[in-house]
């Protein structure tokens, strides 16, 4: 009896151990990493093995040459990530730079949207939570005066500076040329990226949410660069991080106009940030 216990007590004793130290688990049978959109499809492809199941995604046209997908899946780690992308083909659409009125430091992104579109020149149809102006930050996100975009280093600023009609400043360069850069930053919580194709005729707008482990867990910025990547950048950035980031979308039936569309990670509650990204036409 002794023996036989020994034996069972080894047994468990090497499936422990065995167990240990693996980096990844078995996957349920009923992981899929089948979108129902194509856009969706062609990020799951496009970022390696960021995703690892897909639970759900949503494309819808909110105008002419500007499309939103909001997407669940779950991460290497089987942790669940919510992100909301807007794709912007420009031409039909744009997308200019909004920062706080008068002398304040911080302003909620949909009060910056509401701005712009009472001002008479655009119609406002959704935007982001950016971050510092370009010429302070690491890396930045620029319209150029021929209606093309870019994001790149720093050090390039100066170099564009006189074509620039509007910018944003980034926290971490995350994609350069198509390639993934490495990144320091791993931290996972709620990020805002931007990213523009290869010929900057198109730009991306990303927002993860975090913060919420059976909503959405946020994301790092290694991660953050195979997802800007699968989104179809060939260049992208960081932009801000934590509980300001936002997106917002326009809702003509309600009282405010743009409310947001994602769940901050300031308890659920639109929270203001140092500027942002809006689309318009």
């Amino acid at each position: 009896m002794k023996h036989i216990l020994k034996i069972s007590l080894l047994a468990v004793i090497s499936a422990m151990i065995a167990g240990c130290g693996k980096d990844s688990f078995d996957l349920p049978d009923y992981y899929t990493r089948t979108a129902s959109t194509s856009l969706g499809q062609s990020i799951v492809d496009g970022s390696g093995d960021y995703i690892m199941h897909v639970k759900n995604d949503t494309q819808t046209k909110v105008a002419d040459g500007v499309t939103l997908l909001e997407m669940g899946i779950l991460d290497p780690d089987g942790h669940a990530v919510e992100f909301f992308l807007y794709t912007v083909a420009l031409g039909p659409a744009s997308v200019i730079s909004v920062a706080p009125e008068s002398e304040s430091t911080a302003e909620k992104l949909s009060k910056m949207a509401a701005d712009v579109e009472n001002q008479g020149r655009y119609t406002v149809l959704g935007g982001i939570s950016a971050g510092e102006p370009a010429a302070t930050s690491g890396s930045f996100f620029a319209i150029l005066n021929d209606g093309s975009a870019i994001c790149l280093s720093a050090e390039e600023y100066a170099e564009y500076e006189e074509k620039i009609i509007c910018e944003a400043g980034g926290q971490a360069h995350l994609v350069e040329n198509g390639y993934v850069l490495p990144q320091t930053d791993v931290t996972t919580q709620a990020r805002s990226a931007v990213g523009v194709s290869a010929d900057g005729n198109e730009v991306y707008l990303l927002v993860v949410d975090g913060g919420d482990f059976y909503y959405s867990n946020g994301i790092g910025c290694d991660d953050l660069s195979l997802l800007m990547k699968g989104c179809g950048a060939s260049d992208a950035i960081a932009l801000s991080s934590g509980a300001d980031v936002t997106a917002v979308w326009r809702n003509i039936r309600s009282e405010i106009l743009f409310e947001p569309l994602n769940r901050p990670s300031n308890k659920g509650i639109e929270a203001e940030t140092a500027g942002g990204l809006v689309i318009v036409r």
